[in-house]
């Protein structure tokens, strides 16, 4: 009896061995089964809080970086793009983008814009190598301590998705990312307005003056600017309605117009150096002054009705004639010409345009050259020469120059660094590309800008490029004079890269005052956080044309500038003082990975 007894509890035992072991597999199991799940829904942000996570472990093969740059996309989201609460990761796109085509490139594309290829030139020659330096330093170095008040903010956590405003606001607070987001907003939508203004000059100066309206906009500037209004309007209307259709169209855009804007920076650099010892490119001069006159009319010749002589002589036959204000009594039989003072006692000469960095007309573009609107532009101060006299054939200078109207002038073709941030969400490791690309792009274009007001000082002619609209050589960018291989190069892919950069400011600035709309900080913009069916925030877009046709009506490029640099300016002081005071308070949600900030 006892031997049976013993044998069933050790029956017994075993049952309830075997069925603790089955249950403590159960919950191994299900404890995998619950981790592998996790981790399979983890997402990429939660990744960023990693120490060290490589980015890319094998070298990509070119078609891989090749196919990136092809489907490379700078567009920002609309909010209804960002994960919701509640919303699976697995019904979001991908986070795929790395540094190069996630950060780098868009920076690059929106830093580099049309100050570049239309204005660098006119301010080395006015303000001369030296001071041109020290404006487009200033204005990189304001843009470099950004980078890294931006670096700090994206690395101080997750990086949340939907763009630099949803970054900063997460960040710092909704008060901070409200002022920020606004002022952003009034910068890119005056920024889509500078472009499509800087587009419609270039094609009224460099393709086709024949389209002009109102009559010859060289003779008089003011025709020029409401050309610019007019055609400026036309063009808005016609990126809004791109806008409207077709936004992945603007999307497609963007790797052509990066394209178009590499391809013109390089075209430019190789042809100073090929150039080295200049061009055969001339332009008219009379004494110290610069004409705008055909190269085949620069003689005196008083039997050549194409020379200048009948420009700046007058037949007299026995008569009065009027010169200026001037009004000299002709007496006598025999008739003569009666020539401007200035024309007699000076020489008509070609000067070249280009003499190239083994001249030495570094020296030439050294000294600042600052005047007042009307002055003649001449080598060095033209005592004699008086405002109430005939124009004639001369330039003149169409706007009043300064140090700090240079520098408002110049500022715009800095900005552009917040634009890696505006695919936060679709970075594979936001903590880690957006400082890197950001800081990258920026002292890429900084090299670029701040070598080129050498070079351009080392290669140009100093009264040629004084001459801003290129007049004396019958209407030519003066960086299309180096340009290599093809001049037209030039025109053709800064006039694309602006009609690009236009678009993608109409395409970008309504999303991000539809994000601070929902958020409900300002509540009078509630109303334009409304979205259509298709997800595009078409009330915005209304708001950002309305804005941007009004820059476009100030006509002039050089008054647009300073407004889009006030903008910038406050901005960036927002995102530069919101570092600066977290890092003095020493909040305890402060704590960036980037450690290099101020």
């Amino acid at each position: 009896m006892s031997s049976e007894k013993c044998k069933f509890e050790v029956i017994k035992v075993s049952d309830e061995q075997e069925k603790a072991d089955e249950e403590q597999i159960n919950e191994i199991v299900l404890k995998d089964a619950i981790e592998a799940k996790e981790t399979e829904a983890l997402n990429e942000h939660d990744r960023n809080m990693y120490l060290y996570s490589e980015e890319m472990p094998d070298r990509p093969t070119v078609s891989t970086l090749l196919s990136k740059l092809a489907n490379y996309n700078y567009l920002p989201p609309t909010q209804g793009d960002t994960i919701e609460d509640g919303a699976s990761p697995r019904d979001q796109p991908k986070a795929n983008l790395g540094t190069l085509t996630g950060v780098y490139l868009p920076c690059i594309q929106n830093i580099f814009g049309v100050i570049l290829f239309i204005r660098m030139v006119w301010i080395v020659g006015t303000a001369g190598v030296p001071l041109a330096f020290i404006i487009v330093f200033i204005c990189c170095a304001v843009t470099f301590c950004t980078s890294i008040s931006l670096s700090a903010i994206a690395t101080n956590g997750i990086v949340p998705a939907g763009g630099s405003y949803f970054m900063i606001s997460r960040a710092l607070g909704p008060e901070f990312g409200g002022a920020v987001g606004v002022l952003f907003f009034l910068a890119t939508a005056v920024a889509g307005a500078m472009y499509i203004t800087g587009a419609v000059e270039i094609l009224l100066n460099y393709i086709s003056s024949d389209i002009a309206l109102f009559g010859d906009f060289r003779e008089n500037k003011d025709i020029l600017y409401h050309n610019i209004r007019l055609y400026g309007t036309v063009l808005l209307a016609f990126s809004a309605l791109i806008v409207f259709i077709g936004v992945k169209f603007v999307s497609k855009v963007a790797p052509v117009a990066l394209v178009c804007v590499i391809l013109s920076i390089l075209s430019i650099y190789v042809g100073v150096f090929i150039n080295y010892e200049g061009t055969d490119e001339k332009f008219c001069m009379l004494g110290s002054r610069i004409l705008s006159v055909p190269n085949e009319r620069c003689t005196k010749n008083e039997t050549d009705p194409n020379s200048l002589h009948p420009l700046f002589c007058e037949f007299i036959n026995g008569s009065s004639v009027i010169l200026g204000k001037h009004t000299d009594q002709i007496s006598g039989p025999n008739p003569r010409w009666e020539c401007d003072r200035y024309y007699r006692d000076n020489n008509a000469t070609l000067e070249r345009a280009v003499p190239g960095i083994k001249s030495g007309i570094f020296s030439q573009n050294i000294k600042p050259r600052f005047y007042e609107k009307d002055d003649i532009i001449t080598l060095e101060d033209d005592p004699t020469y008086d405002k109430s006299l005939k124009k004639y054939r001369y330039i003149f200078i169409d706007i009043s120059t300064s140090f700090t109207f240079f520098v408002a002038i110049y500022f715009p073709s800095c900005t552009g660094i917040l634009a890696g941030s505006n695919r936060s969400g679709d970075l594979k490791d936001g903590q880690r590309s957006i400082p890197i690309g950001t800081i990258a792009a920026q002292l890429t274009t900084s090299f670029v800008y701040l070598s080129s007001v050498v070079l351009f000082g080392a290669t140009f002619n100093n009264l040629f490029i004084r001459d801003k609209f290129g007049e004396c050589k019958g209407g030519q960018l003066a960086v299309t004079l180096v340009a290599w291989p093809y001049p037209f190069l030039i025109v053709v892919g800064s006039l694309l890269s602006t009609m690009g950069a236009a678009l993608q400011s109409l395409t970008s600035a309504p999303r991000l005052i539809q994000a601070i709309s929902k958020d409900g900080i300002i509540p009078f913009l509630n109303p334009f956080a409304v979205i259509d069916s298709r997800g595009e925030p078409v009330r915005a877009l209304f708001l950002t044309l309305l804005i941007a046709w009004c820059a476009i009506l100030i006509g002039n490029l050089d008054f647009i500038a300073p407004i889009l640099t006030m903008f910038f300016l406050m901005c960036y002081m927002f995102v530069n003082l919101a570092c600066t005071l977290q890092s003095l308070l020493r909040t305890p949600n402060w704590r960036p990975r980037f450690k290099y900030y101020h």
